[in-house]
């Protein structure tokens, strides 16, 4: 399996090789060959003076010849299995670049492309905390980070499109095993995780609840979760003057019992934004955030729901999951809706076009592991 993992600088990449090789070996598939361009491209370049340089062509040039050493690296070392990582664009003073050639990416034979996504306020900060220690002239607003991904995952599409294969898009916090499966096994069925955040986010003991269906899942399946970001501590971080801050508690990813591939820095908390910068991105953060799940639901076999009426709550951002899964996705559905959930006399609001609705929480994943046995067998 040959796979090209691409993602915006920031994305911690090396971390998240060195958890996928711990896979590799896991399994006793032989050896992972992990590639990664830009090692290849500082090898002959000094990088500050690439990424401020006017020429173009000699930044276009460089980064070809650099992508033309890595696969050479992948073809001499003839590895069954190869990830060729590289970051795409890149990003200087309001500039992306450069153009990719996709000859030259074609040669790698890719059989699957990853786009790897993280927080943008993670990234931010990583980036400061970088150019505090390395001095690289680098500055970026927060706003240019979600640009940045937004570039990442259309490029991600257009050579994908071009190469004939898929393009997956994944958050680096997703358990190793997830993103190995996906990328490297190409297993199936993949699931969307739909559940309520929101209004339930300070109710402790709903939380617990939650974040055991989510273990659930992805102890037995691959499993699209949304919170493996959370980018809505932007809305809810404290402000302090002129300055937004996030606490690492703040956070809600995936719960105890789940290993992220890749986890924050200690260092990187608390995280103090300016207010100004985060402003900027709340009028867009529902709507990046929805695009995101959106997408990850367009990649899955099916969405499995869990309690879209907890505590009797109308969870809008559930039901507008449940609308495009069925409407404009076309998957399958799997809902759990227990008797608790409805109000006095309300019947199921879901017909049988729906999908499959069980009140009890075993048999619903009993249905679920029914679909999910159609792929075993194949």
């Amino acid at each position: 399996m040959r796979v090209l993992a691409i993602g915006t600088t920031g994305v911690n990449m090396k971390l998240l090789s060195a958890a996928l090789e711990k896979c590799h070996k896991e399994v006793g598939r032989g050896r992972l060959g992990i590639y990664f361009v830009e090692d290849e491209l500082k090898k002959e370049v000094d990088w500050v003076t690439f990424l401020d340089s006017d020429d173009y062509y000699w930044q276009e040039r460089a980064w070809r010849e650099a992508v033309a050493r890595s696969i050479s690296r992948a073809e001499d070392g003839g590895p069954e299995n190869a990830i060729l990582f590289m970051n795409l664009p890149y990003f200087r003073k309001s500039r992306f670049f450069p153009a990719v050639d996709i000859s030259v990416i074609r040669a790698f034979k890719p059989d699957v492309l990853i786009t790897l996504i993280e927080e943008a306020h993670v990234i931010w900060r990583r980036i400061q905390l970088r150019e505090e220690r390395e001095k690289t002239g680098a500055f970026l607003r927060l706003k240019d980070v979600f640009a940045w991904r937004t570039a990442s995952i259309l490029l991600g599409d257009t050579i994908a499109k071009a190469l004939g294969v898929q393009n997956y898009v994944i958050a680096v916090k997703h358990p190793a095993r997830t993103i190995y499966k996906l990328a490297v096994e190409g297993a199936r069925p993949r699931f969307y995780l739909s559940f309520p955040i929101t209004h339930v986010r300070n109710n402790a003991e709903a939380r617990r609840e939650i974040d055991m269906y989510r273990a659930t899942m992805h102890q037995r399946y691959i499993a699209f979760d949304p919170l493996t970001m959370d980018e809505r501590v932007l809305i809810l971080a404290k402000r302090r003057g002129n300055t937004a801050v996030i606490e690492a508690g703040d956070r809600w990813l995936l719960p105890p019992e789940v290993k992220p591939a890749v986890e924050d820095e200690p260092e990187l908390y608390p995280m103090e934004i300016p207010v100004d910068q985060v402003e900027e991105v709340l009028v867009d953060i529902d709507n990046i955030i929805r695009f995101k799940d959106f997408r990850y639901i367009l990649q899955s076999d099916a969405v499995a729901v869990y309690r879209p009426f907890m505590n009797k709550i109308f969870h809008r951002g559930v039901f507008s999951e449940i609308i495009y899964a069925s409407n404009t996705a076309h998957k399958r559905l799997f809902i759990y809706l227990p008797p608790e959930d409805k109000g006095s006399g309300m019947e199921s609001p879901f017909g049988p076009w729906t999908g499959t609705v069980e009140e009890d929480f075993e048999k619903f994943l009993q249905a679920i592991e029914k679909f999910a046995s159609r792929f075993s067998a194949g």
